[in-house]
């Protein structure tokens, strides 16, 4: 880990960004967090939140339904559900009536081997060496606890259909009933997207991307996450031109088409400064610096704020992890604000902070 330089940081559960100081870090859960900021002062809310029986990060909430324990740890995926509704209710208080929310999400295979003995891979999580994982191997090694958490009344070795379940909770209030959680904003699914980290040519099977491998031998490797963008009302802050493509089936120069909802990964990224962008999106995986943090690309984050927010919005991520979402949002020249409650997080995002202060403004 490299040395944490000081840095300015604002954690006063009132003190906003400022133009020499445009990150705002609370250290806190994101219920408790999210109850600092004010009500109808954010434009955007960029999230990650912990993906189901994946990782630890060490943290505990007490929930309003009575429940005390990490957040994507629960006994089922619909308590799971219930608790992030919980969470982006306090979000939709946050955000202005015209602002949006994009949540990144992926799905969970229950198997009651756990992740120590993954399915039909050679030697177990051993196998995840083999297939390129070893850091993930590694991490998962150090979490025996929830290794062997199997959910009884899904079939072994099924999906559990996480990110579907959490989508029609959010917006159907049947739903949101049957998952267990009192009533509360009703919101509108404006689009899934399907970040695909890589894409296999059929004819000739080759690759494009960099997914991590995994070493099951019995479905297809998950190269994909998905990320939705929900709104609080049906007119919106949108802007599709600032991400709109250069228009292959018009022969007008500088015509524009819909960049469409299929975000491809590859080798071949384009950087900020690139004066054109291909049709299709595509967004590099990046390798994370930070021990048992994943993190997301800046690339695909600036690529939700560009349509979403302007010059001076404020952006909010309550599961902040190391930061990736305030120093885009700061490159940007947009405030934001960053909830993590995690131990090892903080010290990532810490650095994170201080290395993009430093860098945009002194």
């Amino acid at each position: 880990m490299r040395k944490i330089r000081s840095v300015r940081v604002k954690e006063e559960p009132n003190c906003y960004g400022t133009s020499d100081n445009p990150i705002r870090i609370l250290h806190a859960d994101a219920l408790q967090g999210l109850k600092t900021v004010a009500t109808a002062s954010v434009q955007a809310c960029v999230t990650s939140p912990p993906f189901y029986l994946l990782r630890r990060y060490g943290t505990t909430t007490k929930w309003p339904d009575g429940w005390t324990g990490e957040l994507g740890h629960e006994t089922h995926p619909n308590e799971f559900v219930r608790h992030l509704l919980y969470v982006f209710d306090e979000v939709s208080r946050t955000l202005r009536d015209d602002g949006c929310l994009w949540v990144n999400l992926a799905d969970t295979f229950n198997n009651k081997q756990g992740k120590k003995g993954t399915t039909n891979a050679p030697n177990g999580s051993s196998g995840r060496f083999a297939a390129g994982g070893k850091g993930y191997a590694n991490a998962l090694r150090k979490q025996p606890e929830f290794f062997k958490h199997y959910v009884t009344g899904i079939a072994h070795k099924s999906e559990m259909g996480v990110p579907q379940r959490f989508q029609l909770a959010m917006t159907d209030p049947d739903f949101r009933r049957f998952v267990g959680a009192p009533p509360g904003p009703q919101w509108i699914c404006r689009r899934t997207i399907i970040w695909a980290k890589s894409l296999v040519k059929i004819e000739s099977q080759k690759a494009e991307g960099n997914a991590m491998p995994e070493p099951t031998r019995d479905r297809p490797s998950r190269n994909y996450e998905f990320i939705f963008l929900f709104s609080k009302r049906p007119n919106y802050y949108f802007d599709r031109s600032a991400i709109d493509v250069p228009s292959r089936a018009s022969t007008r120069a500088g015509d524009r088409a819909n960049s469409g909802s299929v975000w491809q990964t590859s080798g071949n990224v384009h950087s900020d400064g690139d004066s054109e962008l291909d049709p299709v999106w595509r967004v590099n995986p990046e390798a994370s610096p930070y021990r048992h943090i994943a993190m997301w690309p800046k690339a695909l984050v600036r690529q939700m704020l560009l349509p979403t927010t302007r010059e001076g919005d404020t952006v909010l991520d309550p599961f902040a992890g190391s930061g990736t979402t305030g120093e885009v949002a700061a490159d940007m020249g947009r405030k934001a604000i960053l909830i993590e409650s995690s131990p090892t997080c903080q010290i990532a995002l810490t650095d994170r902070v201080a290395q993009t202060v430093g860098k945009l403004f002194y």
